[in-house]
């Protein structure tokens, strides 16, 4: 198996740290998350787009939660993450039903291949700069064949002020999390915001320190366009997984956009 290894770059480092230590444990942590539905609304909304084929790529794919749906409606599904570990316990969930490598979203090896690319659990929040978000998108869309539709998701700029901002325990099963944000309740749009999980499972206690950048909505439909992607929509999200009409970065926890590839020309 391939395996293309991430830059040692910034927005690379921070996130490979921070889910090689939570890899282990983030299922439990994300227990509560109804990736079925979540998945059903983002392929309703692309197929409106015109979406046409079933090949897919799952950009940041984490442990496979977040492409497993897609293979019980057919898709042919490649995925990728940035983390080893996180990788493992994909393949492990994909039971080879998948291709699942080691990749680094701002520099992917595949052109012209996928009908469908979705990038969620806000992975997009951990590229740091313009240039990483310039990146990641131009590689998303050269992997797309001409038509291919992007879906990507971000965190809102009211769960920066919220999430970020709170201290909070949950449990699932014997495994203990404490979330400690560092941001505040009047974070400024556009910066960056960090967030420890501390895990502690039967005697055995570590933490995952996460890094992320908001991105507005002004700022990543400039960059769909500069990135050479067209017929960009926006949608709020709110809990549940429920998509919403025009996103609100005041009520709304994620944004979602949606983006297609042009079928001739645009960016390279």
């Amino acid at each position: 198996m391939t395996i293309f290894t991430p830059a040692d770059h910034g927005s690379a480092r921070a996130a490979t740290r921070a889910y090689e230590t939570l890899a282990p444990f983030y299922d439990r942590f994300m227990a509560g998350c109804r990736y079925g539905p979540w998945l059903d609304g983002i392929e309703e909304w692309a197929l409106a787009a015109g979406l046409r084929g079933n090949r897919l790529l799952d950009a940041a794919c984490g442990t496979g939660k977040s492409f497993e749906p897609m293979l019980g409606k057919g898709y042919r599904v490649t995925a990728f993450d940035i983390s080893p570990a996180m990788v493992e316990e994909a393949r492990r969930r994909a039971a080879k039903r998948a291709t699942v490598i080691v990749g680094d979203m701002r520099d992917l090896p595949w052109d012209s291949r996928f009908d469908l690319v979705t990038c969620i659990d806000d992975a997009i929040n951990y590229l740091l700069t313009e240039d990483d978000l310039l990146a990641a998108l131009r590689s998303m869309r050269r992997s797309l064949r001409p038509g291919g539709i992007l879906v990507f998701d971000t965190n809102s700029l009211n769960t920066f002020r919220t999430t970020f901002a709170e201290e909070f325990e949950t449990r699932c099963g014997d495994t203990h999390f404490r979330w400690r944000g560092e941001a505040h309740a009047d974070f400024p749009a556009g910066s960056t915001a960090a967030a420890t999980i501390e895990i502690t499972a039967g005697t055995h206690q570590t933490s995952s320190w996460h890094l992320q950048r908001h991105w507005t909505v002004a700022k990543l439909r400039e960059t769909c366009r500069m990135a050479g992607l067209t017929r960009i929509t926006f949608r709020g999200q709110m809990p549940g997984c429920r998509l919403m009409g025009d996103p609100d970065e005041d009520s709304h926890t994620k944004i979602l956009c949606l983006a297609a590839r042009p079928i001739r020309g645009g960016a390279p």
